[in-house]
């Protein structure tokens, strides 16, 4: 079904900016909480846009959180929430039913093709509360393949903690997030996907 998701959404997906995101239900009852999360990639990159699904759990909501890279050369086209070394990126703030989520895909485009990926990181959403899920950079690594060619170990994505800044540009947001941040960084070793390797295999260039 994922698969068929993913293959459905990939013609919309190519036309996303960073201004229009896919799938961006927000609720706004009472007992509303937030999801806030970054997500970047080298300046350098060409994987544009980076889209992260997630579904609730017992399948009554979904949506997805997306970072499309400025166009460095159209100064009308917005810019990114941060600017680190060679990193760029935006913090995404989105609120949700209380409730168990779980994030179960990604989609990008590199060099004219599709590419993704499933998994699975659980996180919940508490009502009137924030859940932190951390920064997800991603890094592609093609340049070490063929030439014109890219396989699926030249990609993936390192997870960092980052609240102090991503909480920080969530709260000058047009909605931001409310109440007790509870931090919720996955670990790479439970989520058991080569998308999100172990640091030691991050070192050793996956």
């Amino acid at each position: 079904m994922r698969a068929f998701v993913l293959a459905l959404v990939a013609g919309l997906f190519l036309s996303a900016t960073a201004e229009a995101q896919l799938f961006t239900n927000q609720y706004h009852g009472r007992d509303a909480g937030w999801l806030v999360i970054s997500i970047a990639s080298n300046k350098d990159s060409n994987a544009d846009p980076i889209t992260l699904f997630y579904d609730q759990v017992d399948g009554s909501d979904h949506g997805s959180l997306q970072f499309s890279r400025p166009d460095w050369t159209d100064l009308s086209f917005g810019s990114a929430d941060f600017h680190e070394g060679s990193e760029v990126g935006d913090v995404i703030v989105r609120s949700l039913h209380p409730g168990d989520y779980q994030l179960d895909s990604f989609l990008t485009r590199m060099g004219g093709k599709n590419f993704g990926d499933t998994f699975r990181i659980p996180f919940s959403i508490r009502p009137g509360q924030t859940t932190y899920l951390g920064n997800f950079r991603f890094v592609s690594a093609h340049e070490k393949g063929f030439v014109g060619y890219l396989r699926a170990r030249d990609f993936y994505f390192v997870i960092r903690d980052y609240a102090r800044r991503d909480i920080g540009i969530a709260d000058h947001k047009d909605d931001p997030p409310r109440g007790r941040v509870t931090v919720a960084i996955p670990d790479p070793m439970t989520i058991n996907s080569p998308l999100f390797p172990l640091p030691d295999e991050q070192a050793r260039g996956h």
